[in-house]
């Protein structure tokens, strides 16, 4: 089941929703059902080569975790 964003044309509150095959989800802020899908950048797994780098990706404000302390250290 693919999760698509969506924007209310009520409210303009956005959320995501776990969505199945042709349901038509409802804004939990007001709970119209006039809503905007939008377009979102598909996330996906990249294979490593050489060794395991931050997965946080400079993003992290803790210089010598690289993972470990910060929760971001599991299976990539």
């Amino acid at each position: 089941m693919p999760i698509y964003e969506y924007t209310c044309k009520q409210c303009g509150h956005q959320f995501e929703e776990l969505v199945r095959a042709d349901e038509q989800p409802a804004c939990p802020a007001c709970g119209q059902r006039r809503l905007e899908r939008q377009w979102s950048v598909p996330a996906a797994h990249v294979a490593q080569s050489g060794p395991k780098g931050c997965p946080a990706g400079g993003a992290c404000s803790m210089s010598s975790c690289c993972g470990e302390s910060c929760g971001l250290g599991g299976p990539m």
